[in-house]
């Protein structure tokens, strides 16, 4: 069962109803059990505790303090937006007041034809006093979620009381302290409604005494006769009075209403479509107070409710959710499918491993094997070893150097390297291939005049101050030039003018959103190009070569 809560605010006190709802589909129809009930003042520390408990829970609201109204006109078939805009404007062109009021409208009618026009009930009430109403349940953290006003809230007790006599108008009461609303209804329908400002209290007495209940009747009946002479019928097209309230001499009050209208006159204090075996508390309190609690029962067990003066705006509020939440879920699928297709482009760019076998390899092709590099040994005192120099420019010239096939060797190879001549620049010769008849031509890698030549990994580099000693033993060699390293330009970085929504980093995946794209290094955005992604910075280069950045930390500006 669904738990739901119904609050009526009354001028003279604040009735809370809490329920448990029973499906529609259960086999007890819409039977409810009340959970608990409670009967407030408006104001005190008992009253401000009570709405305290209920924070953070939602509820529906019957609203007495605040001027309404309800008519019926006629508009066109279409979303509920539009008829409800199309109703407004009618009822400005007639001279009803539409500003700072909250709009709802109803069918009145249950019309299978889509194309002609049909009439919907129009409820209006004063925007300003029904928020000044809402405060103290706001400010108590109570979620507000449906908004009547009294006659709406008798339009649902006389939906949920029992099926309406066709074509036959009734006549629904509520009677309070200082405040009385009449309700007339034709096939469960609001027609029209009219609030009092006088109710069972006598306001000429002396304190809160109750009026006599002939007075009360009497006037009770002269108010019905006038409000249904002046929507265009009788008192004699009324099939029956249902009457609810606080009036504690309630039952005995209608028979003298009885007599009054000449009609059936039913006191809404019985049980129905209450589980009177389960009852909250002392069951002869809520039995006694059953006719008092009505409105607020009303308005938590019709669910969803005939009329709810925040539905446009919570209709709204749920446009504006979804469209969140589709916005969230395609940057969540643009980011999937970005992060999808930048790992299969770098996995379609990685070089294949593939296995050679005898079926693959082509007969007589040479393949090298790779071997350790052969270690150098230190030369005997007696002769100088000798050293690797740098080529001369004349080297450049000279023809690429093509060593000569190795043959299989069943020795291993020696463990010196030959000597070098000094007429002639020392070329590192390749290590000897195993298993194979020819080698590859290796040539010596390119080399650019004043510039340090690369030596092999398989030749070790003499140390700087080594060189420097032994450049003197050398015999038609120039002494080596140390050049110190030119110091670089400071490089200036500047931010990038962009909005950066969010890095996704890992050793093998560099992506970033900026301006709601999805891009990595290499890829453009305003004339920029991404140099590299880290953590927390993305940086570009102009088009002027310029370094520009873009952090996290100015998206919080």
């Amino acid at each position: 069962m669904a738990t739901r809560i119904g609050i009526e605010l009354s001028p003279d006190a604040y009735r809370i109803a809490e329920i448990d709802l029973a499906p529609a589909w259960g086999g007890r129809g819409r039977e409810t059990r009340v959970r608990s009930f409670v009967v407030l003042r408006p104001s005190g520390p008992d009253t401000e505790a009570k709405l305290r408990s209920l924070g953070n829970r939602r509820a529906a609201v019957v609203v007495w303090n605040a001027a309404s109204d309800h008519r019926q006109v006629m508009v066109s078939p279409g979303s509920y937006e539009s008829m409800r805009a199309e109703a407004i404007g009618a009822l400005d062109a007639v001279g009803v007041e539409t500003r700072s009021v909250w709009v709802d409208i109803a069918p009145a009618t249950r019309s299978t034809d889509r194309s002609a026009r049909r009439p919907v009930v129009v409820t209006l009430a004063s925007g300003p006093e029904l928020a000044v109403a809402l405060r103290p349940l706001l400010e108590a953290g109570i979620r507000v979620q449906t908004v009547m006003t009294p006659a709406a809230a008798l339009s649902s007790l006389a939906r949920l009381r029992r099926e309406s006599t066709p074509d036959l108008l009734e006549v629904f009461v509520a009677l309070e302290e200082r405040a009385t609303c009449i309700a007339l209804m034709r096939n469960g329908v609001l027609m029209a409604a009219r609030d009092l400002e006088w109710g069972y209290i006598d306001e000429f007495g002396m304190g809160m005494e109750p009026r006599a209940r002939d007075d009360t009747a009497a006037r009770l009946a002269d108010a019905i006769s006038e409000f249904v002479a002046a929507t265009g019928g009788a008192p004699g097209d009324i099939n029956q009075v249902c009457v609810c309230g606080g009036h504690p001499e309630l039952r005995s009050m209608t028979a003298p209403l009885m007599m009054q209208l000449d009609v059936e006159v039913e006191p809404l204090d019985s049980l129905f479509g209450i589980d009177a075996e389960r009852l909250p508390g002392p069951g002869d309190e809520f039995r006694e107070r059953a006719a008092e609690l009505r409105v607020a029962w009303a308005a938590a067990a019709d669910s969803p409710p005939t009329v709810n003066l925040l539905r446009a705006r919570n209709r709204q509020a749920s446009k504006t959710m979804l469209v969140r939440a589709a916005v969230g879920t395609g940057v969540a699928a643009a980011l999937a499918v970005g992060w999808r297709t930048q790992g299969q482009w770098w996995r379609s760019t990685a070089p294949a491993a593939t296995a050679q076998s005898a079926a693959n390899v082509t007969p007589g092709a040479r393949r090298a094997t790779p071997v350790p590099p052969t270690p150098v040994r230190p030369a005997t005192a007696s002769k100088a070893p000798p050293v690797a120099t740098p080529p001369s420019v004349a080297a450049n010239r000279m023809p690429p150097f093509e060593p000569p096939p190795v043959t299989a060797n069943k020795t291993p190879p020696a463990a010196l390297s030959p000597p070098i001549k000094n007429r002639t620049p020392p070329v590192a010769t390749p290590p000897p291939m195993a298993a194979s008849k020819t080698a590859p031509a290796i040539g010596p890698p390119p080399v650019m005049p004043r510039e340090e030549p690369r030596q092999p990994s398989s030749v070790m580099r003499p140390p700087v101050a080594s060189a420097a000693r032994d450049s003197s033993s050398r015999i038609g060699q120039a002494p080596t030039r140390i050049r110190k390293p030119a110091p670089s330009p400071e490089v200036v970085v500047v931010p990038f003018d962009g909005l950066l929504g969010t890095i996704l980093y890992s050793p093998d995946r560099k992506l970033a959103i900026i301006d709601g794209r999805i891009v990595g290094p290499g890829d453009e955005i305003q004339g920029a190009r991404i140099v590299d992604i880290t953590p927390g910075t993305v940086i570009l280069r102009d088009g002027l070569g310029h370094l520009k950045q873009l952090t996290m930390a100015s998206r919080e500006r």
